[in-house]
């Protein structure tokens, strides 16, 4: 998997749907890598983040433990930031995706910061109607990583969930590879990677996870949901480093 290796699950997305990526979707698999790759984690805590809400069970994230090591793209440093400022802050999952939204700008601004990203600077070109209009298209060389990151995808899309279900090694030897891109693939369900998801990720950070009850796939229960919303502040928003809050 030499091509869904080398490249982050953003920029893969961006490769294949050039114009059509969504912003949304970009900060879902972000945030879903970062995760995975224990450079952010959730918890669950109890309080009251604001006035209008009630005391509760509430989900937060925190800097995970390769976060200090971890070198971010650009475009990971919209959910990295804050912790950068201070690496103990613990920010509401609510408005973790708030910040998300207002940090990224625009589809516009992130589809150019990834478009700049070292592993993506020779596949994308702008005319001068592009640049206007904020379209891009594919070079030559996109074109060709484009069918190789398809030919990668659907050749992991036939051999992986049979894997996932007779043998967790071999699923797991590919994960590590590809790390968050496997939330590319179209069928590929969580709940069936939830099977393996304590050992991928013992596997990817080389060290007994079984005193850590916390699954990464357990954080996104609500998820999809919550990256719907996009951040409008307001009444909703308890304060991140991208809303004012209450």
């Amino acid at each position: 998997m030499k091509y869904l290796s080398a490249l982050s699950p953003a920029e893969t997305l961006l490769v294949l749907r050039d114009k059509n990526a969504s912003i949304k979707e970009i900060l879902k698999v972000t945030f879903m890598d970062l995760l995975l790759k224990q450079v952010l984690r959730t918890f669950e805590a109890q309080g009251q983040p604001s006035k209008k809400d009630a005391v509760g069970i509430y989900k937060y994230v925190e800097a995970g433990k390769n976060f200090v090591t971890y070198k971010p793209l650009q475009h990971e440093n919209i959910f990295l930031a804050p912790f950068k400022k201070s690496a103990s802050v613990q920010i509401l999952f609510r408005n973790m995706v708030k910040m998300g939204y207002q940090n990224a700008k625009s589809q516009y601004n992130i589809h150019n910061m990834l478009r700049r990203s070292p592993n993506l600077d020779r596949c994308f070109s702008r005319s001068i109607i592009q640049s206007l209009t904020g379209g891009f298209s594919l070079t030559e060389d996109g074109k060709k990583l484009r069918k190789q990151l398809e030919n990668e995808r659907a050749q992991l899309e036939t051999q992986l969930p049979p894997l996932i279900v007779n043998d967790h090694q071999k699923a797991l030897d590919i994960l590590k590879v590809i790390k968050g891109n496997i939330f590319l693939l179209s069928n590929i369900e969580l709940d069936s990677l939830k099977q393996i998801d304590k050992e991928l990720l013992a596997e990817m950070n080389k060290r007994d996870y079984h005193n850590d009850d916390d699954s990464f796939l357990d954080s996104f229960d609500f998820y999809s949901d919550s990256f719907d919303s996009g951040c409008g502040g307001g009444s909703g928003c308890s304060g991140c480093s991208g809303c004012g809050g209450d």
